[in-house]
């Protein structure tokens, strides 16, 4: 039951920060979509696993702003090697886009579980004791 309540929280915090995100930085739609899909995948992944609320949030959070931030600057990168190459980068922006999206949710995965599980362990310890 804690799981499904959240995970419900964890949906409403997910839509907050991507409607959050566009309406006040006005972004291009590339990156929402990458905030939608991380949100969700992030959700669905870490969100059922043991672990406080609190430190799910504050991952979570974290995960939003790297993802903005990865996402804006990748953008920028791709649009200005566009202009340089007349359009031909456009196309291995394309496909290198989604790679390299995965390679920096894969690995702020896995830190968020390190970061979940130290709480945990931290709290055996101090039963422990």
């Amino acid at each position: 039951m804690r799981e499904s309540i959240h995970m419900l929280f964890g949906f409403a915090l997910g839509a907050l920060l991507c409607i959050t995100f566009y309406y006040s930085l006005h972004f291009n739609e590339e990156i929402l979509q990458a905030l939608v899909v991380f949100n969700l995948f992030f959700v669905l992944a870490l969100f059922p696993l043991n672990g406080s609320l609190q430190r799910k949030v504050v991952a979570m959070i974290f995960g939003n702003g790297t993802c903005f931030l990865w996402n804006t600057i990748f953008y920028q990168f791709a649009c200005c090697a566009a202009e340089q190459t007349n359009g031909t980068f456009s196309i291995v922006y394309l496909i290198l886009g989604p790679i390299l999206n995965l390679f920096w949710v894969v690995s702020f995965w896995s830190l968020s579980l390190t970061f979940l599980l130290n709480s945990r362990n931290r709290g055996a310890a101090k039963i422990a004791d």
